[in-house]
């Protein structure tokens, strides 16, 4: 059972069933680094860093002390009496956190990722119902911060998620194609083209799911849009691998329409 989830706002699942948000940035903070390092321990240099990224504050270490026994507080009220000490250990170089398996959403997230890659090419189905679930767990931005609000590793690690996030996308919309669900793609695909314009798999994607679907005019349009916008945003022109796969779709000449 999940009981953390950093896929979105941080939040403990509480004895009640109901998801609880961590409140305040510090203790979100600490608790997001315990997490991405559980079963680890993390030195009270790396945590002060982490949450006093503008300079450590007077006596550091009893102010990470004080962060620490509020975060096992909030342990102790939303998972049960005594479940701060036992989750949070403290030891001479820092303090490690105790998760059990399957306790935390990106790890399942991962996990599901692993199975879907194991089962791609023997069972293209199962391996896209994998990701589906996978994908299904992201509510919003790791962490739920912008991550221009974390101290350096939060940051690195919700740079790292959000494209372990896309790259799942991508895997899951190629699989996809594969089964044949080009025409039920090509919204999907337009709606991640706008919002990730310079990001040139989904758009070969979509020149593929129009292709596959007869609206090769469409490929060729949007193919055109791409480049347009690479070059008034950054002065190149798109990937060779982007042109070659439109040429693909237009000596089809006989296209595919189911």
């Amino acid at each position: 059972m999940i009981r953390f989830r950093v896929l979105g706002p941080l939040e403990i699942l509480g004895q009640a069933g109901q998801w609880v948000p961590v409140s305040g940035t510090r203790r979100r903070a600490l608790l997001a680094v315990l997490l991405l390092n559980a079963g680890q321990v993390v030195s009270y240099s790396q945590l002060i860093g982490e949450l006093w990224p503008e300079g450590p504050p007077h006596a550091p270490s009893n102010a990470l002390h004080a962060q620490v026994v509020r975060l096992r507080d909030s342990l102790n009220r939303h998972l049960g009496p005594g479940q701060g000490k036992q989750r949070i250990a403290m030891t001479d170089q820092g303090y490690a956190l105790h998760l059990e398996p399957g306790e935390l959403d990106l790890a399942v997230f991962e996990s599901l990722r692993g199975q879907a890659s194991d089962l791609a090419a023997s069972d293209p189905r199962s391996a896209i119902d994998k990701l589906g679930q996978a994908l299904a767990l992201w509510r919003d931005i790791p962490f739920g911060d912008p991550p221009e609000e974390h101290g350096p590793q939060l940051y690195a690690a919700a740079v790292r998620l959000e494209e372990h996030r896309l790259l799942a996308t991508e895997d899951l919309v190629d699989l996809r194609l594969t089964a044949g669900d080009h025409r039920l793609l090509i919204g999907e695909l337009k709606a991640l083209v706008a919002r990730y314009p310079l990001r040139e798999r989904f758009c070969e994607q979509l020149i593929v799911a129009l292709g596959r679907s007869g609206r090769r005019a469409e490929a060729v349009e949007a193919f055109r849009a791409t480049r347009k916008y690479m070059i008034a945003e950054l002065g190149l022109e798109p990937s060779s691998a982007l042109y070659q796969r439109l040429q693909e779709i237009l000596n089809d000449t006989q296209g595919r329409s189911a």
